[in-house]
């Protein structure tokens, strides 16, 4: 890896950071210089994840906002696209850029529930940050489905959950839990919703899924391995905000416990007395036993040979 050293930057451009989300006021979570450790936090992982170094990747950072992300990621030469449906911040980010020189920092107006392979090509990394928690459910399912499709390595994701389930979604036959959540009332002109900068761009009502939920999400849409970053620290950080890693690669075949290859997540939930997503396992209900084991583990060689154990 290239040594560290920091980058020196112009005042105008220190001071658009510092300020990054002042103007919803201080009540607001991870603003001003708070962000920076979240900075920080995202930096590290992709410099600790990344199969490649930072001048080797290539970036897409959805709801850039003004942009520190890919700035930060540009500075290390890596070669970024920035993207917001809101104008308002990006373009202070985007004048920043150009003061840096940053010629492989590109920043661009688009939904981000626009932004796909076939729109915008693939990635390396991709940066979800501050966005999920703004989508209804609906949108969320297919960005994240875009997001997989796009993305080459991982994508980082820092967004809000629900610490407890109150409502309860279904896509393609799954249950999700989390919470609806008040972006605008009904009745707000278009004007009025996009003039709300911390808000959703439209939709009245966005979708705080649960951690568990979130994570079985990911992984039905095709992320191999997830999990959660607590390091470095956000003080700060409230506890319903998160900060997840989903890495995209091929699912390994196990041969010390063949019995667990070509089985879904759910399907081993359930040989192992799991409870279920939407049903918890009745007390004394049996778990996993030896010859369920052993039954699970004959079939695993039989089917490699074409046949297959008859229920008995």
């Amino acid at each position: 890896m290239s040594p560290e050293h920091i980058r020196p930057l112009d005042a105008e451009t220190l001071e658009l950071f510092a300020r990054k989300g002042v103007r919803v006021g201080r009540s607001a979570s991870q603003t001003g210089n708070e962000n920076g450790v979240k900075v920080r936090r995202v930096t590290q992982i992709i410099r600790d994840l990344s199969k490649t170094p930072f001048d080797q990747l290539r970036i897409l950072d959805l709801a850039c906002g003004e942009g520190v992300y890919a700035i930060e990621a540009a500075l290390r030469g890596a070669k970024v696209v920035a993207v917001d449906a809101r104008t308002e911040r990006m373009d202070e980010g985007a004048s920043a850029a150009r003061r840096l020189g940053l010629a492989d920092l590109r920043f661009e107006k688009a939904d981000v529930r626009n932004v796909t392979a076939a729109s915008h090509g693939t990635f390396d990394v991709v940066l979800f940050l501050g966005i999920l928690y703004h989508l209804d459910e609906c949108d969320a399912f297919s960005v994240l489905k875009n997001i997989h499709e796009m993305c080459g390595q991982f994508v980082i994701i820092d967004t809000h959950i629900a610490l407890r389930s109150q409502d309860r979604t279904e896509h393609n036959g799954q249950s999700y839990d989390g919470a609806r959540m008040r972006e605008h009332a009904n009745t707000d002109a278009e004007a009025v919703r996009a003039g709300r900068l911390q808000a959703s761009l439209d939709n009245p009502l966005s979708f705080w899924f649960t951690k568990e939920s979130l994570f079985r999400l990911l992984s039905d849409v095709g992320f191999t391995s997830v999990g959660e970053f607590n390091i470095p620290r956000e003080p700060l950080k409230p506890k319903n905000r998160i900060t997840l890693v989903a890495a995209k690669g091929e699912p390994v075949r196990i041969s010390s416990y063949p019995w667990v290859n070509d089985k879904t997540e759910d399907e081993l939930g359930a040989l192992l007395g799991a409870p279920s997503p939407t049903t918890s396992r009745k007390p004394g209900a049996p778990r996993f036993g030896a010859a369920q084991f052993a039954k699970s583990a004959l079939n695993s060689v039989l089917r490699r040979l074409g046949l297959e154990l008859r229920r008995i």
